[in-house]
């Protein structure tokens, strides 16, 4: 289906490559070197278009297979430089690999399989492939899709190809379906604990200032003179009151737009009372021979 596609798509840029009078791609000084650890599979071979490789090629473990061209304009002669240029690994039973051409900018192009390091998607394949080369330039010339030949890889260095989702039946002992690892997921980590310790070193911190305060105000009160405070002082500690249930029910349920409104009406009426209840107890301390 994927190759069926590719040859639609080629077909198609050639039709309207085709309509509109352009040039086409091709190739020179195209050649193909195979190179052997012991030098005894040694071989070149020369491509001239149309006419693919003479026989197939089969590599061995640590050879070289090292495919050389020029791209042209066949119209012209001169060098091109391609859009697109990759060598298609066609498999026979499907697993077919694309890989990228590298292309300079005078056009001459080049790639290789080494066995000794071979490209990881040709690993888990069948290893047997037909060769073609596939150059375009989408805006200017017609594509090229030049079948080479045949290769194959040494069955030494293939990896099993690994199974599909729905590849039935089962390999012999192999479970149609097996148990996958659980996922565990911590939605939430449990709130961390304080020792007694801590907790009691805190509260003993927290409460000291209180228990010096208290016994500092038992020893000056016989010397204080208690006076029921004026009303002025009364709305104002009203008002401070208002102000903190205020901050209360924003913290439950307000948004912050709701609460500035409310929050700088009650401040100014916070300052403007707290300064007559001051008035006030200032008079008040006047009268009774206080100092000013």
């Amino acid at each position: 289906m994927l190759i069926s596609l590719r040859r639609l798509a080629l077909l198609g840029l050639v039709a309207a490559s085709s309509v509109a009078g352009k040039g086409a791609i091709g190739i020179k000084q195209g050649k193909v070197a195979v190179t052997s650890s012991d030098g005894l599979g040694d071989a070149t071979y020369t491509l001239k278009e149309p006419t693919p490789l003479p026989s197939p090629i089969t590599l061995t473990e640590g050879s070289t297979f090292k495919l050389s061209f020029s791209v042209v304009d066949t119209t012209s002669g001169e060098s091109v430089y391609p859009q697109q240029a990759h060598l298609l690994f066609e498999d026979p039973k499907g697993n077919d690999v694309t890989l990228p051409v590298s292309v300079k900018s005078n056009g001459k192009a080049q790639i290789t399989v080494n066995t000794a390091k071979p490209h990881p998607a040709l690993l888990t394949t069948h290893g047997s492939f037909h060769l073609t080369l596939l150059l375009s330039s989408l805006d200017s010339l017609e594509p090229l899709a030049l079948p080479l030949g045949q290769l194959s890889l040494p069955p030494s260095i293939l990896k099993p190809i690994p199974r599909k989702r729905h590849d039935l039946p089962p390999r012999q002992g192999e479970p149609a379906f097996q148990p996958q690892q659980e996922i565990f997921h911590t939605f939430k980590e449990d709130p961390k604990t304080v020792g007694w310790t801590l907790s009691i070193i805190g509260t003993v911190v927290t409460l000291a200032p209180w228990t010096v305060l208290l016994g500092l105000l038992g020893k000056i009160s016989p010397s204080l003179n208690f006076q029921t405070p004026t009303v002025s002082s009364y709305i104002f500690l009203l008002v401070l009151g208002a102000l903190e249930a205020l901050i209360f029910v924003y913290w439950l349920r307000l948004k912050l737009y709701h609460l500035l409104p409310a929050f700088l009406g009650l401040s100014v009426i916070a300052t403007y009372t707290g300064i007559v209840a001051l008035r006030e107890l200032r008079a008040r301390r006047l009268k009774a021979g206080g100092a000013p």
